[in-house]
């Protein structure tokens, strides 16, 4: 728990903090049961340096010799030794730590306590395989495969990664110094992904996301091709990366990056879009709460996954984490003046489920990370209940997005201006929808008629509307005459065309 179970210290077992086997057996029977589906977190670059292999590995025990990566490093002129590179770990400093048992420096692309497993060994490979079967056979329905892209490195580990003149940083500790062609997305990192695919491929409908932060180009190989497929998909992080906050989040932005993930996707292939995530603020707090219906509009009924991160149906926020309460390592790496820029804890404060004590997540008097002070207001058993809420749009566009239209129809674009983003999803002989979005902060006007690059009827019935909208105008039900709507800030509609 050195990363919050991104440091694993036995792959076929279930951490006692979080219960036992029997437990997870009866939760994936429960979700089975509900017609659902579990996808696990598979964490396939390093272990915790508590691993029984990394023991044996320190000890020279073959197999396990080379199941992590290890270099003698080098010796200067005045006889002191350093790492074998420059290599820098995402949590800063060198990537290398030198093991006195065993007297060589091993190789951390995250923190000390995370070494890298070494992908060049076969007999790590099969280990590694077995993991995956075990969990298969136990019922899981596929897996995110986590920092995917850093799996494997160049074989030669003296190689120094050369320094990124744009990055804006001359700090050597820190890892956007440096071009990271030696670590990342390497040709055997794809072999091995597809090995996983062939594995996973014998049994029926199980599913393969792979999570990798890169250029757009590197992102598209990991969807492979019909001759060597790999994941079902690589996450779509751009939303992420280029709506860093408000003044970001413009109709052009939205179709822009909408088109960067469907013009380079390659053919047959299905995308997805994720608006958040565990390292990234909530959309509230870094877009607006007034966006929050509107954009889960733009994530559930475009073509594709969706991919929502828990409490985003809720619209909760960032929660402020002090100094003393931050737990993140990324955070507490940067001391006390500079740690809200970088942790990542106010994101992933507890689950707001009702108005009880630590927001219904326990029945503890403490939790892992301080409740959002707000979880009185917003919580799920209160959306529930409501009569319109965050919560009870999603559910509506959940249930609309099961519709024909949003499986199989087309899209286009009629209307983009710096303001509006819309798209509509339609059938050759059948359902015709119309998404609208305003991204400004205050009210718009706008003629959709006569704007749309292709002919529109002149009204709509209402469908879906921002929770904030409370225009007469835009009831459920309504019929809106496109020639006139009037969008409120950061708000979203979905009408049914005639």
């Amino acid at each position: 728990m050195k990363d919050f179970g991104y440091d694993i210290s036995n792959y076929t077992a279930i951490d006692p903090i979080f219960g036992t086997m029997d437990d997870f057996d009866s939760l994936i029977r429960g979700i089975h049961d509900r017609g659902m589906k579990l996808v696990m977190d598979f964490v396939p670059n390093h272990s915790s340096d508590e691993h029984e292999w990394f023991n044996k590995s320190v000890n020279q025990e073959d197999p396990y010799t080379d199941y992590y990566v290890w270099n003698d490093g080098v010796i200067d002129s005045n006889g002191t030794r350093h790492p074998p590179n420059n290599w820098v770990s995402e949590f800063r400093g060198s990537a290398w730590e030198w093991n006195e048992g065993r007297q060589q420096y091993y190789y951390h692309e995250f923190l000390k306590e995370q070494p890298d497993l070494n992908y060049r060994s076969e007999e790590l490979r099969k280990e590694m395989e077995n993991v995956l079967t075990f969990w298969l056979e136990k019922g899981v329905d596929g897996f995110r495969m986590d920092a995917l892209m850093y799996l494997l490195e160049v074989e030669d580990v003296t190689l120094d990664e050369p320094v990124d003149p744009d990055s804006g940083t001359d700090d050597p500790d820190d890892p956007d110094s440096l071009v990271h062609i030696y670590t990342t997305n390497q040709p055997g990192t794809f072999q091995v992904l597809h090995s996983w695919r062939q594995l996973i491929d014998q049994y029926d409908e199980k599913m393969l996301m792979a999570e990798v932060y890169s250029d757009v180009n590197d992102v598209m190989r990991y969807y492979g091709n019909d001759t060597y497929p790999l994941a079902d998909f690589p996450f779509n992080f751009f939303l992420i990366e280029n709506l860093l906050n408000r003044t970001d989040v413009t109709g052009y932005a939205l179709k822009d990056i909408v088109d960067l993930w469907m013009d380079n996707m390659p053919a047959g292939k299905w995308p997805n879009w994720v608006l958040g995530n565990h390292d990234n603020g909530r959309i509230a707090s870094r877009l607006g709460e007034d966006l929050v219906d509107a954009l889960n509009m733009f994530d559930l009924l475009l073509p594709g996954t969706p991919v929502t991160y828990y409490g985003e149906e809720l619209g909760m926020e960032n929660t402020f984490v002090s100094w003393e309460e931050t737990v993140d390592p990324e955070g507490c790496r940067w001391g006390p003046e500079h740690y809200q820029e970088h942790s990542r804890d106010p994101e992933r404060t507890p689950m707001q489920w009702d108005s009880t004590s630590m927001a219904g997540f326990t029945t503890f008097n403490s939790t892992w990370l301080p409740v959002n002070p707000n979880y009185l207001e917003v919580n799920a058993a209160r959306q529930e209940s409501a009569e319109v809420s965050h919560l009870k749009i999603y559910n509506a566009l959940a249930k609309l997005r099961q519709e024909e239209v949003f499986v199989k129809g087309v899209i286009a674009f009629p209307v983009i201006t710096k303001e509006i983003f819309s798209f509509t999803r339609s059938l050759a002989h059948g359902d015709m929808y119309l998404v609208v979005l305003n991204t400004a902060e205050e009210e718009v006007e706008i003629n959709l008629h006569h704007h749309s690059n292709f002919p529109l009827p002149d009204t709509a019935t209402v469908v879906l509307r921002s929770l904030h909208d409370d225009s007469p105008e835009t009831e459920i039900g309504s019929e809106l005459s496109l020639d006139d709507v009037a969008m409120v800030e950061g708000g979203g509609l979905v009408l049914q065309l005639p």
